[in-house]
């Protein structure tokens, strides 16, 4: 079974929103891991006063992959594409590349952000779950008349911390980085985060905010750590 990619718009969806299988399994695939804790255990705090945080430690993992899309006819399988399911062979490959990109690098146009990515390969013994942080394709086989048919791909993956892990961000002492969403507004957002909603004005000067009365809709704003 090939690596395959399956596309999400939220964190807790249950359904798909698309999915991309490889024709061949991955070139290269470098597995790292990094810890969610910053270097020192100080934040500016919603007034402006320096506080210590204790955020909670747990490592992320990190997908480095390498594959090739070929549209020669030397592979048995062709690229997926969309709206065709697949190409013919001696076509572009760019409608292949496309798909990918419209998954999972372009923003959605509901949530205007990136979907969530699940890598899996072979019968789940190596899975992430997060969102693509950077991806580059490098053609390398032409047509006479120039048509790109084979390529190789690069994407950095970067897990996301599972609803469970989640569920520590609700701390007063630590940093929440949300979403904004079409009804969202900081007042309400304050609300929640620090049960006092004069924290407002604080947290639109920490995210230099040029009005806190209209919020980017698909843009993270943070709220630091209190001290009441």
């Amino acid at each position: 079974m090939n690596l395959n990619f399956i596309a999400f718009e939220e964190v807790d969806s249950f359904l798909p929103s698309g999915t991309y299988n490889l024709q061949l399994n991955p070139e290269s695939l470098i597995i790292g891991f990094q810890d969610n804790k910053k270097e020192g255990n100080c934040e500016t705090a919603a007034d402006g006063q320096m506080v210590a945080t204790s955020d909670p430690l747990y490592s992320l993992s990190t997908w480095d992959v390498t594959f090739t899309i070929d549209n020669t006819g030397a592979v048995p399988f062709p690229p997926m594409a969309y709206p065709s399911p697949i190409l013919t062979p001696g076509s572009s490959i760019y409608p292949s590349i496309k798909y990918f990109k419209q998954l999972f690098v372009s923003p959605n146009n509901e949530t205007h952000s990136r979907n969530y990515i699940k890598g899996i390969w072979g019968m789940g013994d190596l899975t992430i779950f997060g969102r693509v942080k950077s991806f580059s394709y490098d053609y390398n086989f032409f047509t006479s008349s120039g048509v790109p048919l084979r390529a190789s791909c690069k994407v950095f993956i970067e897990e996301v911390p599972a609803p469970s892990l989640l569920s520590y961000f609700m701390s007063p002492d630590i940093t929440r980085i949300p979403k904004v969403k079409d009804s969202d507004n900081i007042v309400d957002f304050c609300e929640k985060f620090y049960n006092d909603k004069n924290f407002y004005l604080k947290v639109a000067e920490h995210n230099n905010l040029p009005s806190f009365r209209k919020l980017k809709t698909g843009s993270n704003l943070e709220f630091p750590p209190i001290k009441k």
